[in-house]
C-alpha cells in the first residue's frame, strides 16, 4: 500500500516502476496472461479506458445494446477463453443517461462474484466522489471493504486490485476533478485497505503527473498502455 516518491520514471514512454517489476505485453502475451480468466473492471471512465485498451489488444467484442460511455460493456475472446466486463459504479455518478437497473454498487457486485484463481477484480472509486463530504466517502468505501474481506475469505486466490485516482491537472480550488480532493480520497482508500492481505493498490498518481502529456482526467493512450501493463504485471508476475 505504500508508494515511494518517486514511484518510478518514464524512459522512452515506458514506465519504469520502483514498486513493481513491470513488463511490456504484446497482444499475444496479453492473451496468454489472461487465458481462462474473467476480468471484472468496475468504476469510472478511467477503468473504461483500460477495458477499451484490452478490447483492442485482446480482440473480442460483444454488443450488449448499452451506451458506450455508460455501459455495461463486455468482451469475450474465445481462443484463450477470456471474458472482460466493465461496469460503472453506482451513484453518485456523472454519466450520460443510462438505465438505473445497470447502475450497481461495487460492494453488491463483489458480493455476487464467487472468486477464485481465474477471477481478477479491479475497481476505482474516486473522480465522481469529490462532490461529497469525506464522511460519505468513508462510509461507501467501508461497504466495499466489507465485501472484499468476505470475497477473500471465501476465495483467497482471487486477484483484487484497486486502481488509484489520477491527476487531472486542476490544482486550484475547483471541485470538478480537483487533484487536492482526489488525493484526500486516495489517502482514505489506502488507509482503509492497508491491513487486508492480498489486496493490491495500483497507484497511478505519479504515472499521470510526471508524463510530458498534459494532465487530464482521462490519461492519454501512452499512459493508459503503461497502466494496463502494470496491471498485467500484477496478474502475471515473473
Amino acid at each position: 500500500m505504500m508508494t515511494p516518491v518517486p514511484a518510478g520514471f518514464y524512459l522512452r514512454d515506458v514506465w519504469k516502476s520502483f514498486v513493481c517489476n513491470t513488463r511490456q505485453f504484446s497482444s499475444a502475451q496479453m492473451g496468454n496472461c489472461l487465458k481462462n480468466k474473467i476480468v471484472y473492471l468496475m468504476g469510472d471512465s478511467t477503468t473504461r479506458q483500460w477495458f477499451e485498451y484490452l478490447e483492442r489488444n485482446v480482440p473480442g467484442k460483444m454488443d450488449l445494446q448499452t451506451p458506450r460511455t455508460g455501459g455495461p460493456l463486455m468482451a469475450v475472446e474465445l481462443i484463450n477463453n477470456i471474458i472482460i466486463h466493465w461496469r460503472p459504479h453506482g451513484v453518485p455518478l456523472r454519466f450520460t443517461k443510462m438505465l438505473i437497473t445497470d447502475l450497481h454498487y461495487i460492494s453488491n457486485d463483489i458480493d455476487e462474484i464467487a472468486g477464485g484463481p481465474h477471477a481478477v477484480i479491479v475497481f476505482t472509486f474516486f473522480a465522481h466522489l469529490v462532490f461529497h463530504p469525506i464522511t460519505f466517502y468513508v462510509y461507501e468505501v467501508a461497504k466495499i471493504r466489507q465485501s472484499v474481506v468476505a470475497l477473500l475469505s471465501r476465495a483467497p486466490e482471487t486477484t483484487v486490485i484497486i486502481k488509484s485516482g489520477n491527476t487531472a491537472g486542476l490544482k486550484v480550488h475547483n471541485i470538478f476533478q480537483s487533484d487536492w480532493h482526489v488525493l484526500q480520497l486516495d489517502t482514505v482508500m489506502q488507509e482503509m485497505f492497508r491491513d487486508i492481505e492480498g489486496v493490491i493498490f495500483l497507484d497511478v498518481w505519479q504515472m499521470t503527473s510526471c508524463h510530458y502529456l498534459s494532465e487530464d482526467i482521462h490519461p492519454g493512450p501512452v499512459i493508459v498502455a503503461n497502466e494496463v501493463n502494470m496491471l498485467l504485471s500484477y496478474v502475471c508476475p515473473i
